[in-house]
């Protein structure tokens, strides 16, 4: 069969490269287009476009549609596969219906975003996957291929005339090493982009020409509220739903990937929480070094923060640990987000990991319509008991996604009445006083060079209560005079390092130049009366590239090379058919 994958939302969309390598194994034509790279789908080239689309954060111009529908006529598909995030659902409705017009093609959605709202889904697409997707994509291509029924096949929705069959889903998989391993291989993948279809796995100037993205665990330990993961154990239960790859089979992946992609400089482990066991991380800390040895990146919990997980993941080469917080009020850990470590658990885990040496960078939400007053000061007293120079990600407001715990009691209670447009997805009006609390937050990462006694007194002063505006300024210079745009490595750090680096490749360059060899071979030319202008011999500022570029991790680059993306995405759930 001829199957494409359009990925809606970006081009990591490792849960779209599971399923196409699961197909090509089995002997299918199988292709994937990016609509956009990450950056362009955030920008704002469908704006004012009456045929295009533009409904922030996805923005396609009419021209990309085209180019789309092209290669779908190119390529002449018996099934099409879209995969997107809750927030461009609008955006897979536009794409559905171009598509009916252009093709016969059987289209069937999946993701994150599918499996809470099937019922939506449903609407528009002719079949929708629930849940993991390996197993239901092979059973459906053998049936469409065999002329077979499959209206019955466990995870999927089939509208079939008026009627839908809803099956149920199958158990999670369990042995994830049987995978095959993500499809990165150029053949076979589209990127659109002005109106046009260029041809390689990752799209020019993308973030995953130098990182690779990949998922050591399907499954949290957790069921936070506001998160999929309570969603998806409501789906599936609790018993076995956390599972792990091998030590072996994740770094043979990633040593693949680097045979087929040598300008990788960085490792980004997208599990909910790496390192889940302790036998685990021990043998990895004693393979990745020698096998991989690339800076990389991961997420923690508070509660997994033991010394001996901090000490192995420093062993490894971890070059910085992102780290949930979400609030420093117990109440609202506890009552709201289901949250049960203390948040004591929260000062000792970032002592342990800054205290290794290791950047810690903290996840925060703010704008929780839930919270009060004592909660907000809860958080601002543990911010600042925290040790200097962690850093905080963008304090975003809390999103409420259709059918998620936490958006569930929203509507019970009337805090939230509509979701946003093109969206299946909400946040509540910002009053004055949560922008407020916001920037005071984000404010506390600079405690040692504002003065805890200063921050506290801002929270104290009323004007600044009805003027938000004046913090989020303050807040916004600092971060924009520490950090490198879009990310949270430090400046100086990495101005000291590339200062390090440039007088290293000077003196391999001044070396080479002093070499008896590089003498005799200048000498003999101008003994020949060849031209030698000063231009053809390696300049001592020239930085000169060789072998796979790999070097050492350094606590100062954040993600081992300047990192466009210090500041990691928002997390990508594994156990997804579509949707990374």
């Amino acid at each position: 069969m001829r199957v494409i994958f359009v990925s809606l939302y970006d081009e990591w969309c490792l849960g779209i490269r599971s399923l196409s390598a699961t197909l090509k194994a089995e002997g299918h034509q199988v292709g994937i287009a990016y609509l956009h790279s990450l950056p362009e789908m955030h920008g704002s080239a469908g704006e004012g476009d009456p045929d295009g689309y533009h409904v922030p954060p996805a923005s396609v111009p009419a021209r990309d549609f085209s180019a789309l529908l092209r290669l779908v006529a190119e390529l002449q598909p018996d099934l099409i596969g879209l995969g997107y995030t809750s927030n461009f659902f609008g955006l897979a409705e536009r794409v559905t219906a171009l598509l009916r017009k252009a093709t016969p093609a059987r289209i069937i959605w999946g993701g994150v975003d599918v499996t809470a709202n099937p019922d939506l889904a449903i609407a528009s697409a002719d079949i929708v996957c629930v849940g993991e997707g390996e197993g239901a994509m092979l059973d459906l291509t053998r049936r469409l291929a065999g002329g077979q029924t499959f209206t019955d096949v466990p995870n999927l929705w089939v509208r079939e005339g008026e009627a839908i069959h809803r099956n149920d889903v199958r158990p999670l998989i369990q042995d994830l090493d049987a995978l095959a391993w993500g499809d990165f291989e150029p053949r076979d993948k589209y990127w659109i982009s002005g109106g046009r279809v260029h041809a390689g796995a990752i799209p020019t100037g993308s973030h995953l020409e130098r990182n690779f993205p990949i998922m050591a665990t399907r499954g949290c330990p957790y069921a936070c509220t506001f998160c999929c993961n309570a969603m998806y154990r409501d789906l599936y239960g609790n018993k076995d739903y956390v599972r792990m790859r091998s030590v072996d089979n994740v770094l043979a992946e990633i040593e693949r990937h680097l045979e087929r992609q040598p300008g990788v400089r960085a490792i980004e482990f997208f599990d909910d929480v790496f390192g889940t066991r302790r036998d685990w991380v021990r043998e990895f800390a004693d393979k990745y070094p020698e096998r991989v040895g690339l800076p990389f990146w991961c997420y923690t919990y508070p509660a997994f923060c033991k010394p001996e997980l901090v000490a192995d993941l420093k062993r490894a080469g971890v070059d910085f640990i992102v780290m949930g917080l979400q609030s420093g009020s117990q109440r609202t850990l506890q009552e709201d987000y289901h949250r049960n470590s203390p948040t004591r658990r929260v000062t000792e885990a970032a002592e342990l990991i800054m205290g290794a040496g290791i950047p810690l960078i903290l996840d925060l939400i703010g704008a929780n319509p839930f919270e009060t007053e004592a909660d907000n000061l809860e958080t601002l007293e543990l911010l600042l008991a925290l040790p200097p120079g962690f850093a905080l990600q963008t304090v975003n407001p809390l999103t409420f996604y259709r059918n998620y715990p936490i958006t569930d009691r929203a509507q019970r209670e009337g805090v939230l009445t509509h979701l946003l447009q093109g969206r299946n997805a909400a946040v509540v009006e910002q009053s004055p006083a949560q922008r407020f609390w916001m920037a005071v937050h984000s404010l506390t990462q600079f405690h040692h060079k504002l003065g805890k006694d200063s921050i506290r007194a801002m929270a104290r002063d009323s004007f600044l209560r009805e003027h938000p505006e004046i913090l989020e300024s303050i807040s916004d210079s600092l971060i924009e005079a520490t950090y490198l745009p879009g990310t949270r490595i430090f400046r100086r750090a990495r101005e000291e390092q590339m200062a390090h680096e440039i007088a290293a490749l000077k003196g391999q360059v001044a070396r080479f130049q002093g070499s008896r060899a590089v003498r005799f071979y200048f000498n003999l030319k101008r003994w020949l009366g060849l031209s030698t202008p000063s231009s053809s011999q390696p300049s001592a500022g020239t930085p000169r590239r060789g072998g796979n570029g790999r070097r050492p991790p350094s606590p100062a680059d954040g993600n081992g090379h300047g990192a466009e993306a210090a500041a990691p995405r928002q997390k990508i759930q594994g156990a997804t058919a579509f949707q990374c």
